[in-house]
């Protein structure tokens, strides 16, 4: 990851706060955020496929594929595999709007045959920054510090801000805040 990404994901989820006007340390509805930045989010069930096709992608295949990002004439749009968790859905919106908010050009992009591109087949290295910009959204450094000083529990920081236990407890790993809190006490 390059060098101040990690600062700069910290910056733009303030930044995405104040511009819809939140508290700083509130959650961020990832749908409300996509809205604000022009990004449709089309609703699974309004899809034109085949009744087979939806039972592959919902229930044969469910794990194959998480969220998709479409452009066609000038409209971005995303879709989310509605039958993950409300978390999981929740940190892929987050993922797909960071690929966005962060400019990432894919490293290969589908074609349809009406023309829709489908673009996938993200680096390594945008896979990652998407990755940590979609968590640092959902889960701001700060408020994991302050929740975690207050004795808040994993789950109830998660189930506060819409994630995963998986995704809160990855983020409080990952930026040290446990540490850093162990490190004060024993001062």
């Amino acid at each position: 990851m390059r060098h101040g990404f990690k600062a700069q994901a910290e910056r733009l989820s303030a930044e995405a706060r104040l511009e819809l006007g939140l508290d700083p340390a509130a959650p961020l509805d990832p749908s409300r955020y996509a809205r604000h930045i022009g990004v449709v989010v089309l609703d699974f069930d309004d899809l034109e496929i085949s009744a087979e096709c939806k039972r592959r992608l919902l229930q044969t295949d469910s794990e194959s594929w998480s969220g998709m990002t479409l452009k066609e004439g000038g409209v971005t749009a995303i879709i989310i595999n509605p039958s993950h968790s409300r978390g999981r859905r929740s940190s892929t919106l987050m993922h797909e709007l960071a690929h966005i908010i962060l400019k990432h050009v894919p490293a290969r992009v589908d074609v349809s045959t009406n023309g829709m591109l489908l673009l996938s087949d993200y680096s390594e290295d945008a896979e990652a920054e998407a990755d940590w910009l979609a968590a640092a959204m959902l889960l701001p450094r700060d408020v994991l510090m302050r929740s975690r000083r207050r004795g808040e529990t994993i789950t109830n920081i998660a189930m506060a801000f819409g994630t995963s236990d998986q995704l809160c407890e990855w983020r409080i790993r990952m930026t040290g805040v446990d540490v850093q809190l162990k490190r004060a006490a024993r001062r």
